[in-house]
């Protein structure tokens, strides 16, 4: 599956809607830089509130302040419905995948941000093979039970008074951004066919 500017536009969004919406026992999706649209947030949480388990494994020590502060913003919203959140803080995360029960696996480019979901040309693989499933899932239960800090509602970091403020107006930033990119000038590339100059005496070595 993947995302372009023509006619898939929301392919990758849709697929993992469509999975969490048929989740029935768990759900794990480690992504590098998270804040998806309010569809794909509302799929999330309702699967917890069906009773799936769901984790995320997000990042707690990203390149960019602004990722976290944005990625902070959903914290409450999911942890009030069952969600469990994993912060990987050892270094940077770009992990990008998910697993859905025992036989849903996707790897790839994509993050769930809204430059991944609604301007950059991105690719994931789909996978459906329960032995990859099993071992994703064993390595991602490693990564989240050892070497990332568990939140909860209590203890789920909000910072000072600034940094929720500057989180809150990133957050809705970045989920208007691609529209509002819509209204300038698409850049379309063209292609010129490559000849060589009439007359020209270069010779490919061999």
């Amino acid at each position: 599956m993947y995302r372009d500017n023509g006619d898939h536009r929301t392919d990758i969004e849709e697929v993992y809607r469509l999975a969490l919406r048929t989740a029935k026992r768990r759900v794990v999706i480690a992504n590098a830089y998270f804040f998806p649209g309010y569809r794909l947030l509302r799929e999330i949480r309702n699967a917890a509130r069906r009773g799936v388990d769901v984790r995320l494994i997000l990042q707690g020590q990203p390149d960019m302040l602004v990722a976290k502060l944005a990625a902070r913003m959903t914290y409450d919203y999911l942890l009030k419905s069952g969600v469990q959140i994993h912060e990987y803080c050892e270094r940077p995360l770009h992990g990008k995948v998910a697993l859905v029960d025992e036989d849903w696996s996707t790897v790839g480019s994509s993050n769930l941000d809204p430059l991944s979901l609604s301007m950059n040309l991105e690719a994931n693989v789909l996978i459906r093979d329960r032995a990859f499933n099993r071992t994703l899932f064993e390595r991602l239960e490693h990564l989240s039970d050892n070497h990332c800090k568990a939140m909860s509602v209590d203890n789920a970091p909000r910072g000072r008074i600034w940094h929720m403020t500057v989180g809150f107006l990133v957050f809705h930033f970045l989920r208007h951004f691609p529209a509002w990119a819509g209204w300038l000038p698409a850049h379309k590339p063209r292609l010129k066919p490559f000849s060589h100059p009439t007359g020209s005496d270069h010779h490919v070595p061999r």
